[in-house]
């Protein structure tokens, strides 16, 4: 059987998790680590990029060049969660400028 090791989770950034939590005001955004925008597409990238490994990892996996069905069905899994955390984040951002459109000024 193969080795099998398990990487340990990493936790979030303390500066990341700032930039979320502090809303950017004037030159702020700069330093805080970029915009909501910028944020956005770092995480769309990384949706992104675990799907690429899934894919490569399937297809290896299944031309006989590797293995490591173990590592294949990780990276699967990652990509699949990543996934649908992501559209998760778009739905709740997709309600709540719905909501915001629904309010009467």
């Amino acid at each position: 059987m193969a080795d099998l090791r398990i990487a340990s989770v990493a936790t979030p950034a303390p500066a990341a998790l700032a930039a979320v939590a502090r809303p950017a005001v004037g030159g702020e955004a700069g330093e805080a680590g970029g915009s909501f925008g910028a944020l956005l597409t770092s995480a769309v990238a990384d949706v992104n990029a675990r799907q690429l490994e899934a894919r490569d990892a399937a297809v290896e996996l299944a031309a006989g060049r590797s293995t490591d069905t173990a590592q294949a069905l990780v990276a699967i899994e990652k990509a699949n969660v990543s996934f649908q955390f992501a559209m998760q984040v778009r739905n709740k951002l997709l309600e709540a400028y719905q909501e915001i459109m629904r309010m009467s000024v």
